[in-house]
Formats: C-alpha cells, sequence, structure tokens
C-alpha cells in the first residue's frame, strides 16, 4: 500500500521562527502544542468540494488550489479535513498567513487553537517582507480581532464588531463572494451566542446575491441552516442542490435532510442521510479514521436511523443502530455518555420498543449490543426494556425478577442520597447556619442524585402497572402507567384495559396530526379501528398511511395485525403503494457509488519485517486471530518505554483476553535489543521488529507527512487482519484495561 507515501513528497521546514525547544518530546509537532492535535497526514486534491476561489499570496504553486479546497471544506462544517488543506500550504509555504486564517476558521468551535493559529497570522503581518493583498489583510485583521480578548473583553461586542467587519470587506470587495457566505454562517452561529438574527430575508438576500453568480455555491448549506427552523419551504431549491455542490464532503448530503424531515418528505430525507453515511465511511476507511472523529457523524446516522423508522423501515432503522454501537469508542471521542455510541443505544432501546419486537428486545438487552453499565442510573432504560418486552409476553416471574433487580438498584440510591442530605444537615448544624440555610444545602446535596430517584421511581411504577394488569387488575394497572405518561404508545394499553373511548380519542390526536410516521399511524389505526369502528377517521388514516407505504415491513407484528383491516377496505394482501419522486428533485448520483451504508473495518496494510534476531515477522503470521498492533519511536523516547514496559507488566491480562501483542520500531535491528533492555523484569514477552525507513508507519498514517516524523500508534486487529480501533497520536496510548475492554467488545461484534 503506497497511497499514503507519495500524496505530498515534501520535507517539513518550521511553519515559523522559533527558539529551538530542546524538550519536545517524541511524536509532538515542533511547530506548538496546537500542531499535535488534528491531520498530521498529507491529502491529495480531491476536485469535490466545491467549486470556490478566494485569492491568497503563496509561493507554493499548489497553494491555491488547496486554499480553495480547505475553504469549501470550511463551507461543509468539515473541520478535520480543512485543517489538512491548510497544513499543506504551510509545509511548504510556512509564511503563508490566510493558511493559519484557514486553520484558525477550522478551530472555530476550539478557541484556545483559533487563537493560537491567527496569532501565528499576526505576527506574520508584522513582516514587512510579505506582499499582502489589501483583501487578505481584511480577512485576517477580522479574525485577529475577533479573538483579541484583551482589546475587548466582551465576546458579544467583538462579534458585533466582526460581522461589521464582514460587512466592510464585502462593501470594499463587493465581488467576494466568500465574504457574502461567510457572513451569513457567522450570522447564524452568532444568534447561539447573543447576537440574535433580526432579518431571515436580508440574510438571505446576501445569499441571492451570491448564488445568482455562482447557482451552486455550497453556501446553499448557510441557506438550509437560516430556513431550518424559520420557515424550511425557503430552502426546498438549495436542499436539491447542496449535495452535488460539494459531493465529496458528507454534511453536504446531510443537511438537505432537515428540510425533507420538516416537510415530512422522509423518503428524501432517508435518501440525503444514506448518502452522507456512505461518503463519511468511504472516507474513513480509506484514512483510517475513527467514526466519531468526523463532525456531526453520530447526528446523522442517529438521525437516519429515526427516519427509517418514519418510513416503516424497522430493520434498517435497527441495524443503523446497531451499527452506531458497533462503531469503536474512544476515551476522547465516543463514549456510552456521548457519540454516536449513546446515540445508538437510546435508537436501539426505542425500537425495539416501538416496533413492538417483545422476544427480540430481550434478547437484545442481554447481548453485547445492549451490554448493562456500570451506573445503574445509565442502565435504567435497558433494564426498563426487559421489564416491558416481559409484561407484553405475559412472563410475569421474570417480570418480578427485574422489579426486583430495579427495586434495589433504588434502594442503594436512596441509600446515597439520604446519606449525602444527612452529612450536609450535619456539617450545616455544626457551621450553627440558619434554618433556611440549612434547608437549602441539605436539598442541594442531594439533587445530584434526586433525578435518578425519581426516574426509577417512574419507572417501578410503570412495571408494577403493567404487572397488576397480567393479574387482571387494569385499574391499579392504568394508576401506576399514568406515572409514565412518555411511554411511546398510551392508546395501546387504554385499548387493552377496557378504556375505549380514551383510547379512541388518542389515537385519533395521532391520526389527526397527520405526520407521516409509519408506526404510530399503524398503532393509531389498530386501535381506533377496534376502540371505535364506527369513526371513520382509521379509514382515512389508513390511506394516509398508504401513501408513503412503500418502504413498510408488513410481515412485523405493528403493520401484521392491520391485514385484516386492509381485507375490509378491499386492499391487496400487499396493500402497499410504489413511492413517486418529487418533481423539485436534480439528478443524483446512485447511492452506491459513494461507498458502504455502514462502517465496516478497513484492511489493515500487510508487512514483513525483521525482529531483533533478523526473523521476519508478518502479518500473516496472526492470520485466524486478533492482535494488538504497537508503533513505538525507538529505545529513546521515555514514554515509548513507559507504554511498552506497561503493556509487558500487564501482558498476561492481554493473554487471557486472546491479543498478542506485536511492536514496531523505527529502530534498526542492532537497536531493538535496546528496547529490549528497558525492561528490567525479564524478556519482553512480545516481539519487537524493525521500521527503520519508516514505510510501515506511514502505511498505518502513523506518521507526521507535514514534519517528517513518526507518530505514536495503538492498533486493534481482527483474525481477519481487519482493523478495528486505532489511537494514533504524539503521544502513546495508556489506557491498557480500556484497550482490552474495548478489543474483547469490538471483537464480539464483528465477527
Amino acid at each position: 500500500m503506497k497511497k499514503f507515501l507519495s500524496v505530498l513528497p515534501f520535507l517539513m521546514v518550521p511553519l515559523l521562527a522559533q527558539e529551538p525547544d530542546l524538550d519536545i518530546k517524541e511524536g509532538h509537532s515542533h511547530n506548538g502544542h496546537a500542531f499535535n492535535e488534528g491531520p498530521r497526514q498529507a491529502g491529495p486534491l480531491t476536485g469535490d468540494t466545491g467549486e470556490i476561489h478566494l485569492p491568497i499570496t503563496t509561493t507554493w504553486e499548489k497553494g491555491q488550489a488547496y486554499f480553495n479546497q480547505g475553504l469549501g471544506q470550511l463551507h461543509g462544517f468539515w473541520y478535520y479535513e480543512a485543517e489538512r488543506s491548510f497544513r499543506a500550504i504551510l509545509a511548504h509555504d510556512p509564511k503563508c498567513a490566510m493558511a493559519y486564517w484557514g486553520l484558525s476558521q477550522a478551530n472555530y468551535e476550539n478557541d484556545k487553537r483559533a487563537k493560537d493559529f491567527i496569532g501565528r497570522a499576526a505576527q506574520l503581518l508584522k513582516d514587512e517582507s510579505l506582499s499582502l493583498s489589501d483583501h487578505e489583510r481584511a480577512y485576517l485583521e477580522a479574525e485577529i480581532a475577533y479573538h483579541d480578548d484583551q482589546k475587548e473583553k466582551d465576546a458579544v461586542k467583538r462579534r458585533r464588531n466582526f460581522l461589521r467587519s464582514y460587512e466592510d470587506l464585502i462593501l470594499k470587495f463587493p465581488d467576494d463572494l466568500e465574504a457574502k457566505a461567510l457572513l451569513v454562517c457567522r450570522r447564524w452561529q452568532f444568534q447561539r451566542k447573543g447576537v440574535p438574527i433580526t432579518s431571515h430575508v436580508g440574510l438571505d438576500a446576501v445569499l441571492e446575491q451570491v448564488f445568482a453568480e455562482s447557482p451552486n455555491h455550497p453556501a446553499h448549506h448557510y441557506a438550509i441552516h437560516l430556513w431550518d427552523n424559520r420557515k424550511h419551504e425557503e430552502a426546498l431549491d438549495s436542499a436539491a442542490r447542496l449535495g452535488n455542490s460539494a459531493p465529496g464532503i458528507a454534511h453536504m448530503w446531510h443537511m438537505p435532510g432537515h428540510i425533507y424531515s420538516k416537510a415530512k418528505r422522509y423518503h428524501d430525507a432517508v435518501w440525503q442521510q444514506q448518502a452522507s453515511a456512505r461518503v463519511d465511511h468511504a472516507h474513513m476507511m480509506k484514512w483510517f479514521l475513527l467514526p466519531d472523529q468526523i463532525h456531526n457523524y453520530a447526528h446523522n446516522n442517529e438521525w437516519l436511523s429515526r427516519n427509517f423508522m418514519c418510513l416503516g423501515k424497522v430493520r434498517a432503522g435497527i441495524d443503523m443502530a446497531k451499527s452506531l454501537l458497533a462503531n469503536p469508542r474512544h476515551p476522547k471521542l465516543n463514549m456510552t455518555s456521548r457519540g454516536s455510541s449513546r446515540y445508538g443505544r437510546k435508537a436501539l432501546i426505542d425500537y425495539l420498543e416501538h416496533a413492538e419486537l417483545w422476544e427480540e428486545a430481550i434478547e437484545t438487552a442481554n447481548s453485547s449490543w445492549l451490554e448493562k453499565l456500570e451506573k445503574p442510573e445509565d442502565d435504567l432504560t435497558r433494564l426498563r426494556l426487559i421489564g416491558v418486552a416481559q409484561s407484553q409476553l405475559g412472563k410475569q416471574v421474570e417480570l418480578r425478577a427485574t422489579l426486583s433487580e430495579i427495586e434495589k438498584e433504588w434502594a442503594e440510591l436512596v441509600r446515597q442520597r439520604d446519606e449525602a442530605k444527612e452529612a450536609a444537615r450535619k456539617k450545616a448544624l455544626e457551621e450553627k447556619k440558619k434554618d433556611k440555610e440549612i434547608e437549602d444545602l441539605v436539598k442541594k446535596a442531594g439533587d445530584p442524585l434526586q433525578r435518578s430517584v425519581g426516574q426509577f421511581e417512574n419507572t417501578l411504577s410503570e412495571l408494577r402497572g403493567y404487572l397488576a394488569a397480567l393479574n387482571g387488575d387494569f385499574k391499579a394497572a392504568l394508576e401506576g402507567l399514568s406515572k409514565r405518561p412518555g411511554h411511546h404508545s398510551p392508546m395501546l394499553r387504554e385499548l387493552a384495559y377496557g378504556e375505549h373511548e380514551k383510547a379512541a380519542e388518542t389515537a385519533r390526536k395521532v391520526i389527526e396530526k397527520k405526520e407521516k410516521r409509519a408506526l404510530p399511524l399503524a398503532q393509531a389505526i389498530h386501535v381506533l379501528y377496534h376502540a371505535k369502528k364506527d369513526d371513520p377517521l382509521w379509514k382515512e388514516g389508513f390511506e394516509e398511511l398508504r401513501s408513503f407505504s412503500s418502504e413498510v415491513e408488513i410481515d412485523l407484528p405493528v403493520f401484521a395485525r392491520l391485514a385484516p383491516i386492509a381485507r375490509e377496505l378491499g386492499y391487496p394482501g400487499d396493500w402497499r403503494l410504489p413511492h413517486e419522486p418529487a418533481d423539485d428533485l436534480l439528478p443524483r448520483p446512485a447511492l452506491s457509488e459513494l461507498g458502504p451504508l455502514h462502517w465496516t473495518p478497513p484492511s489493515a496494510p500487510e508487512f514483513s519485517l525483521p525482529d531483533q534476531f533478523g526473523k521476519r515477522i508478518s502479518l500473516s503470521d496472526y492470520r485466524g486471530k486478533p492482535m494488538i498492533l504497537v508503533f513505538y519511536l525507538g529505545a529513546g523516547c521515555l514514554h515509548c518505554t513507559e507504554q511498552l514496559t506497561a503493556m509487558a507488566d500487564q501482558y498476561a491480562d492481554f493473554e487471557k483476553a486472546g491479543l498478542p501483542i506485536l511492536a514496531i520500531s523505527t529502530d534498526t535491528v542492532e537497536d531493538l535489543k535496546k528496547s529490549q533492555d528497558n525492561y528490567t523484569k525479564g524478556e519482553m514477552p512480545f516481539p519487537l521488529v524493525s521500521d527503520v525507513q519508516k514505510e510501515i508507519f506511514r502505511q498505518y498514517t502513523a506518521h507526521d507527512d507535514f514534519e517528517e516524523q513518526p507518530l505514536h500508534g495503538t492498533f486493534v486487529l481482527d483474525g481477519k487482519g481487519r482493523m478495528l480501533w486505532s489511537d494514533i497520536s504524539a503521544d502513546p496510548f495508556m489506557d491498557l484495561d480500556f484497550l482490552i475492554a474495548e478489543a474483547k467488545r469490538l471483537l464480539s461484534l464483528h465477527q
């Protein structure tokens, strides 16, 4: 695999003249801490990030093209890749001030790094040897002032001043489409930071100036954001155009899904979100990126799974939720409390319940898909799913056991809450606080756990209600269930427990909303038909369901029970109707051409390298068993030695998990013995091999192409030689307990 070796054949020079730092650790950038983050591998010009041009001063012949590409990536909020483009310029032209401007823009949501980058541009403005245009200076000065919190401490004032500076820039350079686009972008972004939008029409008029000159400009992205929560119909033209305006950027395919979802055009929303997922997955697999390194990746795919469910495409929705759960987790990116893992867990639990897949719900909740979480309050939704499924299947004994488990967890939380309150009371009394102060302090001490206690109490009330229903006590059941108003389908239980009038009323409201969501609509049709058959609204509901039914999975329980009703209405056995595409769409590529719908582990590059004895060790030697692959920066790297020593000390745990370790070094074969000697507790329990030319480092992207130096890398490979997990960084990965646990989890899901 040579694809990473020839992208940008250059040697890095210091970005700015700096005092030499003799304490720079191996793997750390020689250009400052800000460069330790972000992409450190060079990328090519792709030609699919938008037709954009903003003239800059650069000595590199490809600098302008890379800048245009980076600006297009900024328009698509593809910040990680925008950094890659701007860093490529600095690698050849370290005094390109606008490349620093681009890096600052790419860190709009990371103020510390943004200030670092634009501060370097500010230093370059003092260099009289640079011939920057007035146009560039206007951009640079606006960004410098925006981040100067010493000159103007009021952040809202700085934002207002920034917007005025862009207006001045546009007045001076009226043909600058990029300034107009960026003005609207920042105007929209600043509304969340104390500068509300006063005229959507006014901002739209600015965008229309851009589109008059460039009809497919990526600024359609900003038109969608502008009108998304105001009047979505105004952005339908932008929704049709945006994906093709920058087809290499997944987010540009995603954004039209906002508008089509608001318009309840779920077929079109699903198409857009699928396109986004496929482009993202193709890119990740090519560059060995973890899914949550991509901006809004989890948000897009969770939304896609929801819209699959709106269409009644239940299996696709569940598969997408599982796909999010099967993604690699990383302590900095994606854990059970955030990122794609959190989205996937919530979606999977919701969809199994909403689709009434009770047997599957119990099986899944006791599998590695929904592992038991350490904190009881985090695990409650899984336990609740099990209890609800048991109640619907009439498994009374099992439901009692689930209730007992939840009651035990609830009692422990109550104990912890009460202990915290009592400790606060005791301390307040010792400090002779007044009665009101004591009351407030006690309440404050109990508040962190009170919300969780309340959630447990609501769940217990609900499940006890289901248990009462299984015993025929519907009055007690309804009383208990009334404390859980957020249950996905109260009309089903109202029908089951004999409250037909109330069930009919609830079902009517669902049908009258005309939300075009297949599952609740199918449930409402069923309930109204059985609760109040003389109400013709159930017929209207079925007609509406058929109008968007092309993807409905009619063999699933929630739809299958409509079969008798369909026959009564004279519909065929397969009552679905084909989807008729809207007439306001533009040509679209075939989805299969964009990439795979789900992330799958990419194949790791093959290699054959010598160990300290000259024996060649190949990746193929490990075929059939998983492994941990470590890239380290030689025996002279102290924090590499720390990682190897920690792995050697804990090697019994790796062996128990079936995870042999292979370490690849930048040392020569002769110097590999030094790493062995660094381990003072005996023989190193895993092989060390030499990649002195750093060719394999490059192929695994454990290499800073911009500064021509290797990086630390830790990888989990499965028995098929696929890359399940990775960490490439300025520092070695040291959380070995997490590494083992995550490897075991991923291996169980990607068999």
